[in-house]
């Protein structure tokens, strides 16, 4: 698989009247044409704004700042606004956390779909309204020519969802970018979209950047996964590896922490303390005071990624022959 997108060193900031809140410190990563990619951890850790950022949705009082950001041959960084906002919805998609705010509720589901479609794919209204219903009932919604004359607030929050995707979707993008997909549906619709997601994926060949907090959700549509913690990346590595043998002491407490319906304990596990204030962040490594095998150098250094194989990173002074201490 070829390179579609390259990001290196992201750093996003949000000027406030308390201070500079770091976002995004100093990401990096690639993501192959067809390839699918998790990025996970608490709420907070930077997830969302890190894919804003790469889609340059991040607005005042936020600031962006990358050495590589890169669709294909196409600098995204460098990009005047005219020119990003073609890129958007018809190269790049994002299906954002909650489609009732999403949605425009003022406007018919099939109007906010032949939006899009004629502004990327310059169809007449006629040919845009049929594509719109096509991929109205690509994405499994019934009665797809009726729903189309339909306001948001007709539809359930599945079937919200599973327009939002199709708008996304219409235009056929190279990477689409889901921020939570399935949050607020019940079990049986998540299934249900994850299932559209991974059907869709393999029918277009499209690149997904998935963003969640769920592992288990995760661990079912990515074949790489991205850990953030503080607005870095602390792992990255395949699905298989990260859930059966994680490294960073973080990775080890969230999936510690996942309910199993295979052990019988009487209380779930959780990792001790909070998120430090992006404020006021700890000196050193900022997961340190909440880390079971902290060292002295913790304390006083941020790590650097080691690579512990190919395809497997790790940012932590456990792995580093600085930090006197290697781990296979």
């Amino acid at each position: 698989m070829s390179e579609l997108l390259q990001v290196k060193n992201l750093y996003t900031k949000f000027h406030t009247e308390d201070g500079v809140v770091p976002a995004v410190n100093g990401i990096s990563f690639n993501l192959k044409r067809g390839e699918s990619l998790g990025i996970v951890g608490e709420s907070g850790c930077g997830k969302s704004v890190a894919c804003l950022s790469i889609m340059r949705l991040i607005g005042h009082p936020g600031q962006v700042n990358a050495e590589i950001m890169q669709l294909e041959e196409t600098d995204l960084f460098s990009l005047s606004e005219k020119k990003m906002r073609h890129i958007r919805g018809n190269e790049m998609a994002f299906i954002f956390q909650e489609p009732m705010t999403s949605l425009n509720p003022v406007f018919t589901i099939g109007f906010q779909l032949q939006e899009a479609i004629r502004l990327h794919q310059g169809l007449n209204k006629q040919d845009s309204q049929d594509k719109s219903i096509e991929m109205l009932k690509i994405v499994g919604i019934p009665r797809a020519e009726k729903v189309f004359s339909e306001y948001p607030h007709a539809l359930s929050g599945g079937m919200r969802q599973r327009a939002m995707i199709a708008m996304a979707l219409s235009c056929e993008p190279k990477i689409l970018f889901a921020d939570e997909p399935t949050t607020a549906l019940d079990v049986t619709i998540q299934a249900q979209i994850l299932e559209l997601m991974r059907d869709l994926k393999e029918r277009v060949n499209t690149s997904i950047v998935f963003i969640s907090h769920d592992l288990g959700v995760i661990s079912e549509m990515v074949d790489r996964v991205i850990v953030m913690y503080c607005g870095m990346i602390v792992e990255d590595t395949n699905i298989r590896t990260l859930i059966k043998n994680p490294k960073h002491p973080y990775t080890v407490g969230l999936i510690n922490s996942k309910p199993r319906i295979d052990v019988d304990i009487d209380k779930l596990n959780s990792i001790p303390g909070a998120v430090p204030n992006p404020l006021n962040m700890p000196k050193g490594c900022p997961y340190h005071p909440r880390c079971n095998q902290v060292m002295d150098i913790c304390r006083e250094k941020i790590p650097e990624k080691e690579r512990i194989n190919e395809g497997h990173g790790v940012t932590c002074w456990l792995f580093s022959e600085q930090g006197g201490k290697i781990k296979s």
